[in-house]
């Protein structure tokens, strides 16, 4: 029996684990359930995060942008929708209208509150620059302004359209065509033995080399050390660890590592004074941050994000749109056409051989198609928001306080109710203006550069650097497939966090060839429709076949019509009082006590500078109206030095420039030139300048007729020759027409007999396939009603069966427990007729004969419960291997009753106290198996182990001396009025009938 208790114990019991596991659920479904719940009835829906409060940021940490781009796209009926994070809410927006709202909502809705964070985490600013930058991140008209609001003025005025972003253009243009022109060069050295190229980093590499260099100078830190090339694209791949702002050297070592080269060489750039080289919108930069007290190193850091502005979009871009040109015939064919009429309509306007930005914009659709359809597969960028203020979006979502709504660019150019049931796929003929015409899109659904208030400032820059060199790319060089073929367009790789254009899941290689029989049909030059001093050479062309007096004309018409009348005006007042700058240099001109030299500077930089103003449409301050070129047209010549404007008016124009970075900066640049301008002035001031331009022009004019004379004469003969190669061509091609519209009647016959046939045997197939498909759901679904019915039906019989027996069960208890309490009473009036003698023995023999009746009755009982309860066998068995020990105790109890007169003298011995102890152990032991701890139930044992020893105890004290007297008499003549039989074995009947008995009871008990 004791072997039931000698298995060892769990370390952990089953009733903790299942207490731990219900308590992480119960706490799952909290959160599940609190993170669920709007905080407003406005609020949008709420998306719950599949592992409970932390499941969307694991969603974003492990798929990047896809995370955002799938919900949003799982839930297209909903506008608007909400993330629960740890402390917060994200809202995210999925619908060009609701994102135009988020966009004109700049009061509560900013991206400034963000800036200092992720600057600081990104570029590694010190403390001291962090509160430098924070500061008035959004002023009211009126308050004071903060450093990222001069930064997003000088940056708006520098890139926005006007002269100095079409010359910046221009410039950058003609850089990547020189970079260009020295990778096709390499290529030519190796035009044997062609190697396959890794496209995207080919482009980076001109991108990188050349955007460095019109940015920051010849000086600029990647020419000094091209190593730094690969540190920057380290420093780019690795911007996700730096936002983390958490052990950044640790979580991306290359990315911080890149970042620290190029800030200790960008240090050394800016110590050696080569930011003088820079260009306009760099050196203005600069100074806001000198003003702001920025060290240099702060200063450098901040340079590295202006190069990276100007390096990464411009060539993922460009990658992407001439690889999905290359990997198309048709299309490529179509925009090489549109960039030949270019070319011609550029020679046209601006010069021969020359290609204008502009013409490009208007005569390259599908190129600009396929610009802006790759930003719009590669961009899926997110507009971030800060909500200062509880806010109710478009009077109907409600977004809480310090939360953060996003416009998620990747939904929206997913969303096929916008850009049709291709919209994962590349069709630039959406952006097409004659398909644009009739299906158009809102405003806010083309996510390209952003929107609202934080719209990409250099987009018109961008948009003109990356069409001239795709075009240039796509006229001077041919990509094909290492193994022949199409070029396989890569998918892109969407599993980052979308800082900008998403990059391919693998580099493509082509082999990359230059077109040397368009380098024979174009000229050089590349550049704007404005200026010839912009110009950019195409790389791989020959020098241009026309004479160089052509050029030289044209140089010179160009630079005669580029000089506006205001600035010849300004000029000319400042010549006739350049006497009074003789022998003064820029500091004594701004000490001057007397003011008229300084008066005279002021004036003339004023003129110039509200000049260029006017001509790239900024407002003017009222003050500076004599300045304008209207009221300079209007004075005349003086014979000597006389301002038409006094001292006190001079200042007021002065101080309203300097309202605007733009406008003081012009005005300072001029202000420096102004002695050289005397210098230069002073030595041709004796000819009349108006008999010198028209002499100029009679002479310019003479050689340009007598050159374009002979031009076009040359010309015309190759035109003729022309046309007459293409009447024979055609000619030739008559009979290859007739052929061809033969061979089209012939497939026109088989598709109407053939072909038609097939598709209606198709559908009918089909059809059958669909009703008979119908069919089996229809049995299907019987079969499950069927399947369910009958499943609740077995399920109900088994629970009234197993209350039946419980109820069974429970009566018997009772039978057996009101047994035992018999057993007891028979027990003590056992000993009470022991005392009687004769009378005792007939009682016990009386007592004997009921007692096998019940274990009979007891038997039957058994016997049908073990019918009813044969699947609980294994269980019985178990039971009756307990009873069967507690019965064995019971019968050496019964057999130690022949000892019973020896027990009487021997009662106070110690051997009689052990029924006492071991019989309210075994009670307490057995009772309490398998359930859990209870005082009551605990004492009701111990009391009925008590009764269980005394009766013990009474057997084992009398049963052996009653044994002994029964068996020395048994053949002795029964009396009338006894019930024992003569030969009858009383101890021996009984330890049969009681074994088997008890043994019954015991197990119907258990």
């Amino acid at each position: 029996m004791m072997a039931l208790f000698d298995t060892e114990p769990w370390p952990i019991s089953l009733g903790t684990i299942a207490t731990v596991t219900a308590g992480f659920l119960s706490l799952a479904f909290i959160l599940r359930y609190t993170s669920g719940k709007k905080l407003h009835p406005s609020e949008p829906i709420v998306i719950q995060p599949w592992v409970p409060l932390i499941g969307h940021l694991m969603g974003m940490a492990l798929h990047g942008g896809r995370y955002i781009k799938q919900l949003g796209l799982s839930y297209p009926e909903e506008p608007i929708l909400t993330l629960p994070v740890p402390g917060s809410r994200i809202y995210v927006v999925t619908e060009p209208s609701l994102a135009a709202s988020v966009q004109r909502n700049t009061k509560t809705l900013s991206m400034s509150p963000l800036l200092p964070e992720i600057t600081q985490r990104v570029l590694g600013l010190d403390e001291r620059t962090y509160n430098v930058i924070g500061t008035n991140l959004d002023p009211e008209p009126g308050e004071p302004r903060g450093f990222f609001a001069d930064i997003h003025d000088w940056v708006y005025t520098s890139l926005g359209p006007g002269e100095y972003v079409n010359k910046l253009s221009c410039e950058a243009a003609q850089e990547l065509c020189l970079q260009l022109r020295e990778r096709i060069g390499s290529l030519d050295k190796a035009a044997d033995a062609p190697q396959p190229i890794d496209i995207l980093v080919w482009t980076r590499h001109m991108v990188t080399v050349g955007t460095a260099k019109y940015l920051f100078g010849p000086h600029n830190p990647i020419a000094e050390d091209p190593d730094l090339e690969h540190a920057f694209w380290a420093f780019d791949h690795g911007l996700a660890g730096l936002l983390i702002g958490i052990l950044p050297s640790v979580i991306a070592p290359k990315a911080y590592s890149g970042r620290e080269k190029l800030s200790a060489a960008f240090c050394r750039y800016l110590e050696a004074g080569h930011l003088d080289s820079a260009s306009l919108i760099a050196r203005g930069r600069a100074r806001i941050e000198k003003e702001y007290g920025m060290s240099t190193d702060m200063t450098a850091r901040s340079a590295l994000s202006f190069l990276f502005a100007g390096i990464v979009n411009t060539t993922t871009t460009t990658f992407w749109s001439i690889l999905r040109i290359f990997a198309d015939a048709k299309l490529l064919a179509e925009t090489r056409q549109e960039i030949r009429q270019a070319l011609e309509l550029s020679s046209q306007r601006t010069g021969p051989d020359s290609l204008s930005i502009g013409v490009v914009k208007e005569t390259c659709p599908t190129l600009v198609a396929v610009y802006r359809e790759s930003l719009r597969i590669g961009s899926e960028n997110f507009s971030v928001r800060m909500i200062k203020e509880d806010t109710m979006l478009a009077d109907r979502y409600f977004l809480k306080k310090g939360a953060v709504v996003q416009i998620s660019g990747g939904v929206i150019h997913a969303n096929r109710s916008i850009w049709g049931q291709d919209a994962e796929e590349f069709n630039p003929g959406r952006f097409l203006k004659e398909k644009s015409r009739s299906d158009g899109f809102h405003p806010a659904a083309f996510r390209g550069f952003g929107g609202g208030k934080t719209l990409c400032p250099g987009r018109d820059f961008a948009t003109n650097e990356i069409l001239m060199f795709a075009a240039m790319i796509i006229h001077a060089v041919d990509l094909v497939a290492p193994g022949g073929g199409s070029i396989s367009v890569p998918k892109k790789n969407d599993r980052v966090m979308p800082v900008h254009i998403l990059e391919p899941k693998y580099f493509p290689e082509v082999i990359v060839k230059p077109r040397a029989e368009e380098a024979e049909r174009h000229g050089s030059s590349i550049g704007p429709s404005s200026s010839r001093e912009h110009s950019a050479s195409t790389p791989g062309f020959e020098s241009s076949k026309l004479p160089a007096m052509y050029s030289m004309a044209l140089d010179e018409l160009q630079e005669l019509e580029s000089e506006p009348l205001c600035h010849r005006i300004a000029a000319r007042l400042l010549v006739n009082n350049c006497q009074l700058l003789d022998g003064r240099d820029d500091e004594t001109i701004l000490t001057d006590s007397g003011r008229a030299a300084r008066d005279f500077v002021d004036s003339y930089a004023a003129s110039l500078a509200i000049c260029d103003l006017e001509r790239g449409s900024f407002a003017i301050p009222p003050v500076c109206s004599k300045f304008q070129e209207s009221t300079l047209a209007r004075i005349a010549p003086q014979t000597k030095p006389q301002l038409h404007v006094t001292t006190a008016e001079i200042d007021d124009c002065l101080e309203g420039l300097a309202q605007s970075d733009s406008a003081w900066n012009t005005w300072v640049s001029y202000h420096h030139k102004t002695l050289r301008f005397c210098e230069a002035a002073r030595a041709d001031n004796e000819k009349d300048q108006n008999v010198r331009v028209h002499q100029r022009l009679v002479d310019i004019l003479a050689r340009l007729t007598t050159q374009l004379e002979e031009e076009m004469g040359e010309r015309f003969r190759s035109l003729n020759q022309m046309f007459q190669e293409v009447e024979t061509a055609t000619a030739n091609l008559k009979p290859q027409m007739n052929d061809l519209k033969n061979g089209f009647t012939e497939l026109d016959t088989f598709f109407r007999e053939q072909i038609v046939q097939k598709v209606q045997r198709s559908t009918d197939f089909i059809n059958h396939g669909l009703e008979d498909a119908r069919n089996l759901q229809i049995l299907l679904a019987m079969l499950v009603d069927a399947t369910q019915t009958q499943n609740h039906d077995l399920v109900s019989s088994h629970e009234s069966a197993l209350q039946e027996a419980t109820q069974r069960i429970t009566t018997e208890v009772d039978i057996i427990l009101s047994a035992l309490a018999a057993a007891v009473t028979s027990s003590t009036s056992l000993h009470r007729e022991i005392e009687v003698s004769q009378s005792i023995a007939a009682a016990v023999a009386l007592r004997q004969e009921k007692i096998e009746t019940n274990m009979k009755r007891l038997e039957g009982l058994a016997d049908s419960l073990l019918v009813q309860h044969e699947g609980h066998q294994e269980r019985l068995v178990h039971a009756q291997q307990t009873a069967s020990n507690l019965i064995d105790i019971l019968d050496s109890a019964s057999s130690s009753a022949t000892t019973l007169r020896t027990s009487i003298y021997n009662s106070l011995g110690l051997g009689s106290w052990w029924p006492y102890i071991f019989c309210p152990l075994t009670s307490l032991v057995v009772g309490s198996y398998g359930l859990p701890p209870s005082a009551t139930r605990n004492l009701m044992l111990v009391s009925l182990g008590e009764v269980a020893g005394f009766g013990v105890s009474i057997a084992k004290q009398y049963g052996r001396d009653l044994h002994t007297a029964f068996t020395s008499n048994k053949k002795m003549p029964v009396r009338a009025n006894s019930t024992i039989a003569p030969d009858e074995d009383i101890f021996s009947y009984n330890d049969l009938a009681n074994k088997e008995a008890w043994r019954l009871r015991f197990n119907k008990n258990v």
